[in-house]
């Protein structure tokens, strides 16, 4: 196992992917509704510095049995994203902040991240990512959440007795690497 090292930008979500996350088609939301969503843009904004994740690289035949023999003949990366605890905070907060927007900003941006951190793993590797699977998913179990937490102790994200991630705007993920040649 060992740990990757890069630099990952947070990807702020664009006003069209927090709308469609929200359920309102962009070509739909009136004036009160793009206004929620834009306030809920510059509270992430604000705390884009809060962001956290981390990967770890397992290679070809050394894979955790946590990971079932996926890709058992390819390197294979597990990952972890957060948007921090001031979410957690503010989606249970006040209600003038529309908490419904925010989560749905959140979603998209944590998701982002995982794809900013995948995209980052690519041409550092110079590798093609597969599909990125994560615990839940189909036969992958959730109790697997657990599993990748404890790989990453130096992350302030925890994982409850229910396998749900603490900051709730976490996620995980894991992706295996085919070379550019193959």
């Amino acid at each position: 196992m060992r740990r990757v090292d890069l630099q990952v930008d947070f990807v702020q979500p664009t006003l069209k992917q927090v709308l469609w996350r929200a359920g309102c088609p962009p070509h739909e939301a009136g004036p009160e509704i793009e206004k929620r969503a834009e306030n809920a843009l510059s509270v992430l904004r604000e705390l884009s510095s809060e962001a956290i994740y981390g990967a770890v690289l397992f290679p070809a035949g050394e894979h955790p049995d946590f990971l079932q023999n996926m890709w058992p003949d390819k390197l294979v990366s597990v990952s972890i994203t957060s948007l921090g605890g001031t979410v957690d905070e503010l989606l249970d907060g006040p209600a003038e902040l529309n908490r419904f927007m925010l989560d749905s900003a959140a979603s998209v941006a944590v998701e982002s991240l995982m794809k900013a951190l995948q995209a980052a793993m690519s041409v550092s590797f110079d590798m093609i990512p597969t599909k990125r699977v994560a615990p839940g998913y189909g036969d992958f179990p959730l109790i697997v959440q657990k599993d990748i937490v404890e790989l990453f102790p130096d992350l302030k994200i925890e994982c409850n007795e229910s396998y749900m991630l603490t900051p709730v705007k976490s996620m995980t993920g894991v992706t295996g690497w085919i070379p550019q040649n193959s």
